[in-house]
């Protein structure tokens, strides 16, 4: 499937603004297997705009269309969008009754209330109806209307148009599969896949799409291998009709995933759509448990990524951030004597920070995390970029020493993941903790 991208904005024309929304697309299209004809960018210029909407649709088929959906003067893309496909605007009742709830409005909304005016036909992108956004289909061909903001523009991208073009893209290809991966570099795949398949590779479309520190594959059958294996299907029916007990012959895809699931056994997170904090919610959830942590160098970061999952209260206890040598003593109960001898950058450290944690919060796991994400502070034995993570289970705790790359919230942020997932390997594993990219050493104590 062919796509264009319309990007509409006085500032991005200008360079007033860099076109986040174009690379977001960008990666996310190409990942999914959907090529992107053109990227085009006009200014808030209603003519401008119906050119290019009546142009591109004839030519691509879908199209997703940023920016130009606010209240104010500038914002003409809803309007353009009724000249260009001669649609009458209608007023949407239940936006209008967003509007006159949210109180950001509660002063302007007789200037907000513009955003309640459709097109005629317009489907509502936006479930809760927090983000201006809405669909099309012109000629039989679907046009997403998104917002320019760019958190906004990824959210609906991701959540709400990805997967509907999955499903128009499913009509026509026999298999897809979505594997997501964290501790691999989107290399680690591709140079296994080509090692492994040869020349049957060629046979499927592969997308490597980053997010953050996690990595998603999507693997799909080229249409000629889909019909292929359509056929292949067709006839193995029929001859299990005659031959029973005749076993089933594995699609390439199949036979693709289970390579990979063996050959990164730990790395390896799910298929389909889950993050790791969703995941590890689940876990806990399925066996009965909770966790707390206390974080010095990741400042937070760690509790409020299992708190983004909603009812991450049934598994989720406490947080302490303890940045400060005092604050470990103090709040913790850590050893004077600990710190004294081994720094607060020291498995030692970090094995009595998540024991501690598991003694004040009576939670069943518990993660550490103390280091030095930089960009100062470092020295020769403990450079930049050194993290001891540690995980509690009531028995004991283990501790592992990393060395990260990359700037301050980087570090934070893989320090954070590398957390949460090594409560997964425990809890779907229970061992694996030493095998990351990163990791140097590993250190337990029983209690």
């Amino acid at each position: 499937m062919l796509s264009a991208l319309l990007c509409i904005g006085h500032e991005l024309i200008y360079g007033r603004v860099v076109n986040e929304n174009a690379k977001v697309a960008g990666e996310a299209l190409q990942a999914y297997g959907f090529k992107l004809g053109e990227v085009v960018v006009v200014p808030d210029d209603i003519p401008l705009i119906v050119k290019a909407l009546k142009r591109l649709v004839d030519e691509y088929d879908f199209i997703i269309v940023s920016g130009g959906l606010g209240p104010t003067d500038d914002d003409l893309t809803v309007l353009a969008a009724s000249q260009a496909f001669d649609l009458e605007l209608e007023e949407r009742a239940e936006v209008l009754l967003a509007l006159q709830k949210n109180r950001e409005y509660a002063k302007s909304f007789e200037v907000a209330r513009k955003l309640a005016l459709l097109p005629k036909g317009s489907i509502l992108l936006s479930q809760d109806l927090t983000m201006a956004g809405f669909k099309l289909l012109v000629k039989e061909k679907p046009i997403f209307f998104l917002p320019g903001v760019p958190s906004q523009f990824e959210a609906l991208l991701k959540n709400k148009v990805l997967p509907e073009l999955l499903n128009i893209k499913a009509e026509v290809r026999s298999e897809l599969a979505i594997l997501k991966f964290f501790d691999l570099n989107e290399t680690d795949l591709n140079s296994f896949l080509q090692n492994t398949l040869g020349d049957e590779i060629k046979e499927l479309e592969i997308g490597y799409y980053p997010e953050g520190p996690e990595v998603k594959l999507i693997l799909q059958a080229s249409i000629l291998s889909s019909r292929a294996s359509n056929l292949s299907s067709q006839a193995s029916l029929l001859s299990s009709r005659e031959k029973r007990g005749v076993p089933h012959q594995k699609s390439l895809i199949e036979k693709v995933k289970e390579m990979l699931k063996e050959r990164f056994k730990f790395e390896f997170l799910s298929e389909g759509d889950k993050t790791l904090p969703v995941l590890v919610g689940e876990l806990l959830l399925e066996k009965g448990k909770r966790v707390a942590v206390a974080e010095s160098c990741t400042g937070g970061q760690l509790a409020s990524l299992i708190t983004s999952i909603s009812g991450s209260s049934n598994y989720f206890d406490r947080g302490f951030v303890v940045y400060s040598e005092r604050s470990k003593v103090e709040v913790l109960g850590v050893s004077e004597e600990t710190i004294a001898k081994h720094t607060v950058y020291s498995h030692e450290t970090a094995l009595e920070m998540a024991k501690r944690t598991l003694e004040k919060s009576k939670a069943d796991y518990s993660l550490a995390t103390t280091g030095l994400a930089g960009p100062t502070g470092g020295t020769d034995d403990l450079p930049v970029g050194t993290v001891f993570i540690a995980l509690g289970t009531g028995s004991k705790a283990i501790s592992v020493r990393f060395k990260f790359s990359g700037g301050r919230n980087w570090v934070q942020k893989l320090a954070s993941y590398t957390a949460l997932d090594m409560l997964r390997r425990y809890l779907v594993y229970g061992e694996g903790l030493s095998r990351y990219r990163f990791a140097l050493e590993l250190k337990e104590r029983t209690f």
